[in-house]
């Protein structure tokens, strides 16, 4: 009986573990392609960001932006970087995280939530337990293709 009773605390404890590393953002279809040469030239300066919103991309082209919009990272060590805008402790389309000035933070201007973008993956410090949702960036020559 004692065998059964540790191996059904086992199973909680890793669903519950499970539970709590869930992304509570939505999963919504992300797809942009940005220009290097011209009108995302200001992205190739080391560190530089660029948010887009449903109003910034052409829908008829396919383009998406996920949930709450996506953050376009060039971060302190060189590497793009892209994550939904969403505050993942808000969780709401009109509450977005708004970038410091330094481009280390992404910062939730309702709960605090500092989000590490600089030289990090969205790890978050404040009320958010909770990663940016991240997105795959791929670099083709002088474009930028991000996606999920």
């Amino acid at each position: 009986m004692n065998q059964i009773f540790k191996y059904i605390i086992f199973l909680l404890f890793i669903f519950v573990s499970c539970e709590e590393a869930e992304n509570p953002i939505p999963i919504r279809r992300v797809y942009l392609t940005l220009d290097l040469t011209f009108e995302d030239k200001d992205l190739k300066a080391i560190p530089s960001y660029k948010a887009f919103t449903v109003r910034d991309v052409n829908l008829a082209q396919g383009e998406s932006v996920g949930f709450g919009g996506v953050l376009v990272v060039h971060d302190m060590l060189g590497a793009y970087k892209a994550f939904d805008l969403a505050c993942a402790y808000e969780v709401r389309q009109d509450v977005t995280v708004q970038v410091d000035n330094e481009v280390l933070y992404a910062v939730c201007p309702v709960c605090g939530t500092q989000y590490d973008v600089g030289t990090g993956n969205g790890a978050p410090n404040g009320k958010s337990r909770h990663y940016l949702r991240m997105y795959s960036v791929r670099q083709d020559a002088n474009k930028l293709i991000v996606s999920n």
